[in-house]
Parts: structure tokens; sequence; C-alpha cells
């Protein structure tokens, strides 16, 4: 009878420690299933800690019954790792804002004219008609600032100034009134005689050595002042006068400042 009565009083015992070792494993399972959870939609304040999640697991043989011994119960970590991203603001971008003054009969220049105009403002300061300087008006080569084929020289450069047809010892006279600047002698164009009227100065290029005029002589229109000589730098034309316009310091196409009338 007493050995009947211990016998069932062990297998009680076991049977409760197996019911209760089965609870407590489920209750911390859940509790901790709870606190992952928790943890996962924002329960901690500090977001930049790394919240580990913890998973149990059961191993060993699972056909016995809750009243044997629970063995082979682990606990795994894994750490999830939340990534928090900053935003910074910027600026917004704005288009330059350009500031301009107002241009004034005040602040336009009033300097004088030093040649540096376009073209034909440089022709503008030509008040007067010049007039051809000898009787022929047969234009053996024109002005141009391009490189032309200079057959004497066998190169090509400008030709600033026009070639008009004439003979040795034929009269040379003045194109527009003026004061004979100067008369010298050039390596190229030979002897040269510089009339000024004003903003402008008419070259007399190729004359002869008679001279027929004096520096600081006033001249009209007409009036002879030389007399056809020969041109250096263009000995293998035929013959003629060189002619040359300047404005200023700038040369200008003589032709577009010589009267056409007949």
């Amino acid at each position: 009878m007493r050995r009947y009565s211990y016998e069932k009083n062990r297998k009680s015992r076991k049977e409760k420690v197996g019911f209760f070792t089965a609870l407590s494993i489920c209750i911390i399972a859940v509790g901790l299933a709870i606190g992952s959870a928790y943890a996962s939609i924002g329960g901690f304040d500090n977001k930049n800690v790394t919240d580990p999640t913890y998973i149990a697991t059961l191993t060993g043989d699972r056909s016995q019954g809750v009243d044997s011994d629970m063995t082979g119960v682990t606990v795994e970590e894994y750490v999830t790792e939340i990534v928090t991203t900053t935003v910074t603001e910027t600026e917004p971008l704005t288009e330059p804002v350009y500031i301009t003054e107002p241009v004034t009969e005040a602040t336009m220049p009033s300097n004088p004219y030093t040649g540096d105009n376009n073209s034909l403002q440089t022709i503008l300061q030509v008040a007067a008609s010049l007039e051809y300087p000898v009787v022929s008006r047969t234009i053996l080569r024109e002005y141009s600032e391009e490189p032309v084929q200079n057959k004497t020289m066998q190169e090509y450069r400008a030709h600033t100034g026009i070639d008009i047809e004439a003979n040795i010892g034929e009269n040379v006279m003045a194109m527009s009134d003026g004061v004979v600047e100067e008369i010298y002698t050039d390596d190229l164009y030979g002897n040269v005689i510089r009339v000024r009227n004003g903003n402008f100065s008419v070259l007399y290029c190729g004359v002869s050595d008679t001279q027929l005029c004096a520096v600081g002589e006033q001249v009209s229109v007409g009036n002879v002042i030389a007399q056809v000589g020969e041109i250096p730098c263009e000995s293998a034309d035929p013959m003629h006068i060189h002619i040359e316009v300047r404005v200023g310091d700038k040369s200008i196409d003589p032709l577009t400042v010589i009267s056409n009338d007949e």
C-alpha cells in the first residue's frame, strides 16, 4: 500500500515539474517576442541603438511528454541594424542679378578723333572733296588693306593708297587746300610731299627732286606743287604717282573722298 502511494506521488511530482518547465519556456518565448515587437515599432527612445532580436529554438527528442525533463533549449541572437539618414537642406538657386547704369550725355565720351573709329566714321572726318592730282584719272592699283602682290618687291603687302597713271615730269597739283607740312625722301616711295588740311593729310609719293613748294607754304586746290618722279618699291609697274590719304594715324581709300565730277 505504501509502495503504491510512493510511486504515485513520485509520478505526480514529475508531471508537475514537466508542466511548469514547459510553461516557463512558453512564457519566456512570449515575453521575448513581445519585447522584440515593441522595440521594432520604436518603443525605445534612442533610435540609433542597435536592437537585438532573440529567437528560441527547441532541439532534442520532441516525442517526450510533458512529464519529461526539457533539454536542448537554445536562444539565438540576431542583430538588426537600424540605419538613419540625415537630410540636409540647401539654399535655392537664384539667377544672378546684373545692374547696369543708364548711358547719358554726361557719360558719353567727348574725346577728339584719334583714328580708332570704324572706316565710315574715319572717312567722314574728311570735310573736303578732293580733286585728282594729275590729268589722267586712270587707276592702275586700288587701295587694299589686304596683302596684294608687289611685282617689284616680289612679295605680298597691303597697298594703303592708289596708283594713278602719270608720265615722268608731268605736273602734280594739290588735291585740296592746305599747308605743306613736310617734304622728305622715303626708301620705298621716293620723294614725298605731305599737305595737311585740318583733320586729314594727303601724301604725294614718287615726285621728282624739283621742289615747286616749301614746308609751311599755304596751297590751294589745283596749285602745282611738284612733278612726277619714280617710286622705288613700285618701279616694275607702269609710270604713276602714288597717293595716300590719312586721318590721324589711319589710312583711308582716297577714292572715297575724291570728286567724280567730270
